[in-house]
């Protein structure tokens, strides 16, 4: 173990929605990889086998969903989780972390735990209102803390556990305060982070810009991925890097032509349409998408 600094395409379409006895949730990306997500948008969970033990990259939407990755870790393998990688500090990515760790050590770039302190309340609220929606989530939510990470390194970042390498690399402003790309560059297997979604508007906060959140989508096709693995979302290939790419473009041309026509901000939001992309998820987002494009064509 160290720190330190198309086929493919047909067969991924190809896999059966339910993988082997592990139910309906779970897809096998090559071998020893696995990917988890109890709904179709919800954050997925992913787990990483080698002969030293589990890596796992983020845990879960929910504690019930990761306590359920942590049933399907124990039908894949005996060995104990000997890592969590987070792609961002969310609490939909990180709240299970209590599930896996310890023994597991918690790595994520740096500013994940001021994120993540700074969110607690929020989170916990957030355990409450699941528990009354949701009775049975009672043990689940059992021995809840908030973990931290263990780690937190500066902008890349390789770990080696058995035979496998994980190059970890930081996006800076494309969703969170501190978002992680995981590349594997032997399988080459990409966690592409938030930065991109599956047929979902993108969250934009106000620390976010298009021009990096671009920036990061060329800098991750540079690895010429095999699979693609967006936060939320089905793995995919690169198509989606293509189709966020295809909505920026489109949604910088027309807020740019009508800023350039001399119509406000709120006229933009009133008015500009995107049609082509009625099916996303996260309607809701699109005038905070709309901001980010003003501020991109307005400098």
């Amino acid at each position: 173990m160290r720190y330190g600094a198309v086929a493919i395409v047909a067969g991924l379409m190809a896999l059966p929605a339910q993988a082997q006895d592990l139910g309906p949730h779970v897809r096998k990306i090559k071998d020893g990889i696995f990917v988890q997500a109890a709904k179709p948008q919800d954050s997925n969970v992913s787990i990483i086998l080698t002969n030293e033990g589990v890596v796992m990259i983020d845990t879960g939407q929910t504690p019930v969903d990761s306590s359920a990755a942590m049933g399907t870790v124990k039908k894949l393998t005996s060995q104990p989780v000997r890592f969590v990688i987070h792609t961002e500090p969310h609490d939909d990515h990180t709240v299970g972390d209590f599930v896996f760790s310890p023994p597991a050590v918690v790595i994520a770039h740096a500013g994940a735990s001021e994120s993540m302190k700074k969110a607690a309340s929020g989170t916990l609220e957030r355990n409450r209102k699941q528990l009354a929606e949701y009775p049975d989530a009672r043990d689940a939510l059992k021995g809840y803390r908030q973990v931290l990470p263990h780690i937190e390194y500066q902008q890349r970042m390789t770990l080696n556990l058995g035979k496998r390498t994980f190059d970890l690399i930081y996006l800076k402003n494309v969703h969170s305060e501190a978002d992680t790309a995981i590349w594997l560059p032997k399988e080459r297997v990409l966690w592409a982070t938030a930065a991109v979604g599956v047929k979902r508007y993108p969250n934009i906060r106000p620390n976010v810009t298009i021009p990096d959140t671009l920036a990061a989508i060329r800098q991750m096709r540079a690895l010429n991925p095999e699979v693609v693995i967006a936060g939320h979302g089905a793995p995919g290939t690169t198509q989606i890097f293509d189709d966020m790419e295809r909505y920026y473009a489109l949604l910088l041309e027309r807020v740019g032509t009508m800023a350039r026509e001399g119509k406000s901000l709120d006229q933009v939001k009133a008015e500009l349409k995107m049609p082509e992309f009625d099916d996303w998820a996260g309607k809701e987002r699109f005038p905070s998408n709309i901001d980010a494009a003003w501020r991109a064509v307005k400098g």
